[in-house]
């Protein structure tokens, strides 16, 4: 979309050049002196025009993450709208012109605040909240199985399909967009899942396991956030141990490249950290009322797989599969509904009090 500013001796004209045909809604503020225009599929590439001798003090571009955009042109005095229309491409000129005529308004008391729809166009669109993007990450895979229950259920298994029903309960609501950093059964270093969630410009990282313990009576859910120093020994271990899975591919996170080593500085802010905090209490605070949890369900830990630079980010213990009333819980479907519906209502209480 590019724009243009014609001078004429009765008013100013206004065109907007497009490669598509669209709805656009055009509104005129209260005082008369701001014309707001938005479409749900606009992007501005072009240049700013010369103002210098127009009824245009500015022209300011807002896009949002659906596709949806919005120039605002602030008047140096207050205007009406004498009139909009769309002109089709021609051979002459390829694109579609969205024309606005403007006119300043010489005596001030007249009121002019209106709604103006383009002619020729369709009703105006509604643009939608921007969705929250969220980030799952299903625990081991591949060559890295994780825990093993008492019957043979393996970790890795488990996390995967409640990462799916997971990912389905949160799109229902249509509020978020959620990625997984793996749909099927297969190895991925710890660095890696960082990335996935990073590329996608995350809002909330999640990463899901189901843990085995030395006491078979040990059961319940437990949320841990990263902290350099562990909140508890058990937490520590814990870390450490899922912190080799990366030495199942040869590697480690230390020696991995010089841009980790920026990464694992960035990712210690406290304003995340303090955030990933906020989290973990919100997800609780909800899931406690569905499922059981762990004694002193809040920890944390300097986990690898959390040290995601500005993202807020939490580890979910799902239970322990080396317990026999866990292993169960843990591959029934209503149970796996319970655990979804209680971390989709943490995370709508997290988003609704961190807007």
């Amino acid at each position: 979309m590019e724009i243009r500013v014609g001078i004429h001796d009765a008013y100013t004209r206004l065109v907007l050049d497009g490669n598509q045909k669209q709805p656009f809604k055009i509104t005129l503020a209260d005082n008369m002196s701001q014309i707001r225009l938005s479409a749900p599929h606009l992007q501005f590439k072009g240049k700013h025009p010369n103002l210098s001798k127009t009824l245009i003090q500015n022209i300011s571009f807002h896009s949002f993450r659906s596709g949806a955009g919005e120039f605002i042109f602030q008047t140096k005095k207050p205007i009406k709208i004498l009139k909009s229309f769309v002109i089709p491409p021609s051979k002459t000129a390829p694109h579609f012109r969205y024309v606005i005529d403007i006119q300043e308004i010489k005596n001030s008391t007249i009121k002019n605040s209106t709604t103006v729809p383009l002619k020729k166009a369709p009703p105006p669109v509604k643009l939608t909240p921007e969705k929250k993007i969220i980030v799952i990450d299903p625990g081991h895979g591949g060559k890295d199985p994780g825990a093993k229950g008492r019957k043979g259920i393996l970790e890795k298994d488990v996390t995967l399909g409640v990462a799916k029903l997971l990912q389905e309960t949160l799109q229902k609501t249509n509020r978020y967009d959620v990625h997984l950093t793996r749909n099927k059964d297969c190895f991925l270093k710890l660095s890696d899942r960082i990335a996935i969630a990073r590329n996608a410009k995350a809002d909330f990282f999640i990463s899901l396991h189901a843990d085995s313990h030395p006491r078979p009576d040990t059961r319940g859910l437990s949320i841990y956030t990263l902290s350099k120093i562990a909140s508890d020994a058990e937490a520590e271990k814990l870390a450490i141990k899922e912190n080799k899975a990366d030495l199942m591919d040869g590697i480690t996170l230390d020696t991995n490249s010089p841009e980790v080593a920026n990464i694992l500085i960035d990712l210690m802010k406290r304003e995340t950290m303090n955030l990933s905090k906020k989290g973990a209490h919100a997800l609780v605070c909800k899931i406690r009322k569905r499922v059981l949890l762990l004694r002193n369900p809040t920890r944390s830990a300097n986990f690898a797989v959390l040290r995601t630079p500005d993202l807020p980010a939490i580890l979910i213990e799902m239970g322990y599969i080396s317990n026999k009333q866990d292993e169960e819980l843990l591959t029934m479907p209503e149970h796996q509904i319970k655990l979804c519906e209680g971390i989709r209502e943490g995370i709508d209480h997290y988003f609704h009090e961190h807007k």
